[in-house]
């Protein structure tokens, strides 16, 4: 009876030890899995929560919330990415992949700020799996996805947004407004 707990460890059977240490790795894989598969599935409410708080479209929050994410490519915002460069209005080209999770959580804000500044910026997608952007994605100098530019070609201007903004509607909308404000000052002189 005067067993220490070394002692008992070691006369444990070694079959016992292996199926301990395999479940135990089981266990921490699933919810390592599990984690990462909540998150998946919350990705989409934060978006709608900003929607109602900025009081913009609050019908789109209902939107988000009843549907399931979908590949970036499968929203129908904006423009060509050729068309949109050769228009007056500056541009917010958002470079995505389909595969990306972070893409698909942004689209809902990328939607809603394409309704908004409808008048103010042309909206253009671009994935930088598709062969035809090959030179815009080579010469776009991406580090990771989600990647929004504005891009004035009149004044050849070309502005990175931080993606730290992009889970903050109001704080991508005060950079899309600023970017509005200077242009408007260049068009003054």
């Amino acid at each position: 009876m005067g067993l220490n707990f070394k002692e008992k460890f070691q006369n444990m059977n070694t079959k016992r030890i292996a199926i301990i240490s395999i479940i135990l790795f089981i266990v921490a894989i699933s919810a390592v899995f599990g984690y990462e598969y909540f998150q998946m599935k919350q990705v989409v409410k934060p978006q709608a929560v900003e929607l109602q708080a900025d009081s913009v479209l609050v019908q789109d929050a209902d939107e988000v919330l009843n549907t399931k994410p979908v590949k970036p490519s499968d929203y129908k915002i904006g423009i060509e990415y050729n068309e949109a460069i050769k228009a007056e209005k500056p541009v917010v080209v958002l470079f995505y992949a389909d595969w990306c999770r972070y893409c698909i959580g942004f689209m809902p804000t990328f939607q809603t700020l394409s309704r908004i500044y409808k008048d103010k910026y042309n909206f253009s997608k671009v994935n930088i799996e598709d062969p035809k952007y090959e030179k815009v994605v080579k010469n776009a100098d991406l580090t990771g996805f989600p990647t929004v530019y504005l891009i004035d070609p009149k004044y050849d201007n070309k502005v990175l947004l931080s993606n730290a903004t992009f889970s903050d509607l109001k704080k991508i909308r005060e950079e899309l407004d600023r970017f509005v404000r200077i242009r408007s000052m260049l068009d003054k002189k």
